[in-house]
């Protein structure tokens, strides 16, 4: 092969191979990067001293400088040091002379090649992917970001409208949520009071239910015993545990109020200071002594119309005014259905006669189709319970269901435990609180999210710059490279293989 066929052929080189191949051609020693440590402390201490020339500036501006950056620097400082430049032709400046020995450092045995060659390998197989990492990272970041955004606006919603139907199942609006139960807790009165009189169909239910009973077992001991409290409110309605207990109207009723937490500060604003204090050390004694006459008129012997009555008749009246005067009061002033037990048994009462309702239904249903056997049985029954038909039987059950429903309504049970508890309205009022406070977690969240996704925006912008800077070097190094080992070779063509070809932004 002649020497001209010998320099058309090309030299391919795999880029990630290619220091091992210079280092096996000896174009470079085996030991470079040793020297490559002195003379990089060596440009570390040149860098110290510069001119602050734009030029200088700009150039010093990207990487860390290789052989060819310093080549660039050295002609600049033939310009900025050619005042210190001998008649020999060299220069006294000792700047000048510190970039030059690190130029002959670099050209002993070509560790320029021998660097930038693992500099560029660095580049393809480190810093340009991880810098596309980076990059792609920043999307996924941005795009979870504003999915969990997504689902914060989803769980705001969320949490403000089961607190709308929180707040629309007690009957209030959420505002003041404290100051609208007590409101609320202030009229449970009148709740009850409808709910009594909503009871007063229940009494044919409850003589229907006797009926049944007696005719069962074939007596009426057990009259009494039958849904008590059912009986009582459907004649007599709401009445006060008193009455309830001993079958008498009381003359006088005592009701303690009921104090909530919240109420008394809010009752106090707008009342009027007198500078008077409520002490009975405030009130005046005239030294007069003050006799109750219980009741007891005095006539005189003279015949004028008075009796003088003894001490004994005295207190016996008092005795029997005492006994005669019923007063009810503590928790016997409450009415029944203010009461936590009575209402209790109240509710098992109606779930009582609702199973025996649907009982009764499912049997009338199946005597109707032809059982002979419950037809016989019913023959010697009360007529309330043989003309009573399903349809009936039904709309008994429906009208035990209403009376049930409205008494176990959430409204009602929370309106019923904070008359039960008043320092339930603290506590109900807090969770209310708490599940509203969780749309100001939300908001956060959000908002921070917000953040992390500007901060990864302005991330990926950076980086974009930093990828093209590091593409455009690698190429830029790569023609330099093939151009030094062309050199070597006496200008034949040098071409570098692998991934080296394929980088791009």
């Amino acid at each position: 092969m002649s020497w001209q066929q010998e320099q058309d052929i090309p030299i391919d080189i795999q880029y990630n191979k290619l220091v091992e191949w210079l280092v096996s051609r000896r174009h470079c020693n085996i030991k470079w990067k040793t020297s490559a440590e002195v003379v990089k402390s060596k440009i570390v201490d040149a860098l110290k001293d510069m001119p602050g020339t734009k030029e200088m500036k700009e150039l010093l501006q990207g990487s860390y400088p290789h052989y060819y950056k310093c080549k660039q620097i050295v002609d600049l400082l033939k310009d900025t040091e050619k005042d210190t430049k001998n008649i020999f032709g060299r220069y006294s400046s000792q700047r000048m002379k510190d970039w030059q020995e690190i130029m002959k450092l670099y050209e002993k045995e070509n560790l320029h090649l021998a660097e930038l060659s693992s500099r560029l390998l660095r580049n393809v197989n480190y810093e340009i992917p991880e810098t596309k990492k980076q990059i792609t990272k920043c999307g996924q970041m941005q795009q979870e970001c504003e999915k969990k955004m997504k689902d914060c606006e989803r769980k705001t919603d969320e949490v403000e409208r089961n607190y709308s139907i929180e707040c629309g199942k007690m009957g209030i609006e959420g505002k003041e949520v404290k100051l609208e139960l007590i409101k609320l807790a202030a009229d449970i009165g009148s709740e009850l009071g409808e709910i009594a009189i909503l009871c007063k169909q229940l009494l044919p239910i409850v003589e229907y239910y006797m009926a049944f009973v007696e005719f069962t077992v074939g007596s009426d001991r057990f009259n009494d015993e039958i849904t008590p409290i059912s009986k009582h409110i459907s004649k007599y309605a709401n009445t006060t545990v008193y009455q309830w207990k001993y079958g008498k109207v009381p003359d006088k009723i005592v009701r303690n109020d009921k104090k909530f937490e919240g109420e008394e500060e809010n009752a106090v604003e707008g009342e009027i200071d007198w500078g008077f204090d409520d002490t009975a050390d405030d009130v005046i004694d005239f030294d007069i002594d003050v006799v109750d006459d219980c009741g007891i008129v005095v006539e005189d012997e003279s015949g004028n119309g008075f009796e003088i009555v003894s001490v004994s008749d005295v207190s016996q009246a008092a005795q029997h005014a005492a006994e005669s005067y019923e007063v009810a009061q503590d928790d016997e002033a409450d009415t029944i259905l203010e009461n936590l037990q009575i209402r209790t048994d109240f509710i098992n009462e109606l779930i009582e006669l609702r199973a025996f309702l649907l009982q009764r239904q499912h049997e009338s249903s199946t005597s109707v189709s032809g059982d002979l056997l419950q037809i016989n049985q019913f023959q010697q029954a009360p007529s309330v319970l043989q003309l009573t038909s399903v349809d009936e039987i039904e709309l008994m059950t429906s009208q035990v269901d209403e009376v049930y429903n409205r008494l176990t309504s959430t409204r009602l049970v929370y309106l019923c435990r904070i008359l039960d508890s008043p320092k339930f309205v603290e506590r109900l009022a807090s969770t209310l609180k708490r599940q509203l406070a969780l749309t100001s977690k939300y908001e956060n969240e959000k908002m921070n999210l917000q953040l992390r996704a500007s901060e990864s925006i302005v991330e990926e912008q950076n980086l974009y710059p930093k990828l093209q800077s590091l593409v455009a070097e690698t190429k830029e190094w790569r023609k330099l490279i093939e151009k030094e080992v062309s050199r070597l070779y006496n200008g034949r063509r040098v071409n570098l293989m692998g991934a080296i070809n394929f980088i791009s932004e």
